[in-house]
């Protein structure tokens, strides 16, 4: 049993590994002895990393002759799964739209058990971006998404393949407890080990700076410096209210802050917002940041589990940390993150990203995370459910996805 991945951007976001790590899990469980292939700049690194084997290129590959080569690979596969991630929406651009619907007409030609596995559709405005939406997805045989409102979106827009509802298969995923090469691969990072145990974590992302759909992607847009707008007053005030919210838990718990970089790319710039948020803080020597790229995704995931609790602006962040059984607080910027949220029962931990320019915001923050910390082991115990329930929901929903297919 051969099986391709067509993955998003987990060469270079964390995230998005995590969501491979989950979709391999699926796999090994179905087919505990397939041969399992995925795609990646750095083939040699992510074998190790994954376990599985990998065609040396991006899966935003625009190369013919690396096209070529994906082809031949999806014609002597038995399966392509593609997926997962929010790869779906046009509120960053158009022009990507166009890129799937190309991709995935001509990889359904080199097989036709094409599935579409555990996308969020995002917020998608264009009627155009609904009609190629709705294309590509009629090229695959049945289309899994990871929450009902994607769902019921496709069904609106007509989409004629079958749609299964289900969860993030990153919530798969399995943390490595820290061990002697982790610390010393910490200790190579300029992060101290010892900081990490109870620690206050941070997955923060750069927002406000985005100038919502348009056609080319936003970092090919003018007025760009690493993946944010250097002028803007909004931006501004998100970063100083982190940075106030960083000071304000050192205060309060005498507890360091780690910050969690997810997204690895420049163009998105984690690293550096982390970076402009500690140059702002009263604290700043009591924080540090795990941006180099040396941990394997359990590893990274093993790292958060040391962490008291968790604030995200990016929503794997939040995930990997649920996972690690963290309570976590999301600033969602779209609705995968409320949602996710939901689908958990930790609504009340959750809040739009805008709120963070309100009046007041910094208080509401800092009284959540004392309500998740003061309910530490009951909110442990409910993640512990959602979560077991999630796994099973995802192995049933993958089977029904088969059985479609005529697979299982």
């Amino acid at each position: 049993m051969r099986v391709l991945i067509h993955n998003s951007d987990s060469p270079a976001n964390r995230g998005d590994r995590a969501i491979l790590v989950g979709v391999i899990e699926l796999v090994r469980r179905t087919w505990p002895d397939a041969e399992i292939w995925s795609l990646s700049q750095y083939p040699e690194r992510d074998a190790e990393w994954f376990g599985i084997k990998f065609l040396p290129q991006s899966p935003y590959s625009t190369n013919p002759a690396q096209w070529v080569a994906l082809f031949r690979l999806a014609r002597s596969s038995d399966i392509v799964l593609w997926g997962g991630g929010e790869i779906l929406k046009d509120y960053t651009n158009k022009l990507g739209l166009f890129y799937w619907l190309i991709k995935m007409t001509l990889l359904s030609i080199a097989n036709r058990n094409l599935v579409g596995v555990f996308q969020g559709i995002g917020p998608t405005t264009a009627r155009i971006s609904k009609y190629v939406i709705r294309l590509t997805v009629n090229r695959t045989r049945v289309f899994l998404v990871r929450d009902d409102e994607s769902r019921r979106k496709l069904k609106a827009w007509h989409v004629r393949t079958p749609i299964i509802a289900s969860f993030d298969p990153a919530v798969l995923g399995v943390p490595v407890p820290m061990n002697e090469s982790v610390e010393a691969r910490l200790v190579e990072s300029g992060v101290d080990p010892a900081m990490l145990p109870g620690a206050i974590g941070f997955g923060l992302r750069p927002w406000f700076h985005y100038r919502q759909s348009g056609w080319l992607p936003h970092r090919f847009r003018r007025g760009r410096k690493g993946g944010v707008e250097l002028d803007d007053s909004n931006v501004s005030l998100y970063r100083e209210r982190a940075a106030q919210l960083a000071d304000e838990l050192i205060d309060r718990y005498d507890a360091p802050v780690v910050f969690f970089p997810m997204h690895l790319d420049e163009t998105e710039g984690d690293a550096a917002f982390a970076e402009s948020v500690v140059r702002l803080m009263r604290h700043s020597d009591r924080t540090a940041i795990v941006a180099k790229d040396i941990f394997s995704p359990t590893e990274y995931a093993g790292l958060l589990a040391e962490l008291r609790v968790f604030v995200a602006a990016r929503l794997h962040s939040a995930i990997v940390a649920t996972t690690a059984a963290v309570p976590s607080f999301v600033l969602y910027y779209v609705d995968k993150g409320r949602l996710y949220f939901e689908q958990i029962g930790m609504q009340r931990y959750s809040a739009p990203i805008a709120m963070i320019l309100e009046d007041g915001a910094v208080d509401r923050l800092v009284a959540s995370v004392d309500d998740l910390v003061d309910n530490a082991d009951e909110v442990r115990a409910q993640l512990k459910s959602k979560l077991d329930d999630m796994s099973r929901g995802l192995e049933k929903n993958f089977a029904e996805a088969l059985a479609i297919l005529g697979r299982q």
